[in-house]
């Protein structure tokens, strides 16, 4: 896979998220609006008591929508796990041709009075 590839699935999984804290807050506004018509506080129903409030085939929907988060829930929280461990190797790479590189400056250093920039054409030659 290119980094371009990444970086465009990266992108996908954030909005993703987004989405899915859209729909965590709507849910938990709907939660606190049930709860207060039922006359119970923000925090005292359970999810089998929100789920009484509706009818059953309403109520089958919510537990699949319910359902359905959960498991994406689980994906996403598995797809954050491989690119850590992916930006953790990444990084050790780097590191590693870092050290290699830093290790070889002295070896291949320019001669005395020339810009290690510079082309021949440049330097005077």
């Amino acid at each position: 896979m290119d980094l371009d590839a990444i970086w465009e699935h990266i992108c996908y999984q954030k909005s993703l998220c987004a989405e899915i804290r859209a729909l965590d807050d709507e849910l938990g506004v709907l939660r606190r609006q049930l709860a207060a018509a039922a006359g119970l506080g923000p925090k005292g129903m359970s999810a089998a008591a929100f789920a009484r409030l509706f009818d059953t085939g309403s109520a089958s929907q919510l537990r699949q929508v319910l359902d359905d988060h959960a498991a994406i829930q689980k994906v996403v929280r598995r797809l954050n796990c491989v690119y850590a461990g992916l930006l953790r190797r990444s990084r050790r790479s780097i590191n590693v041709l870092s050290n290699v590189m830093a290790s070889y400056l002295g070896t291949y250093s320019p001669p005395p009075g020339r810009n290690a920039w510079s082309f021949p054409g440049q330097a005077g030659m």
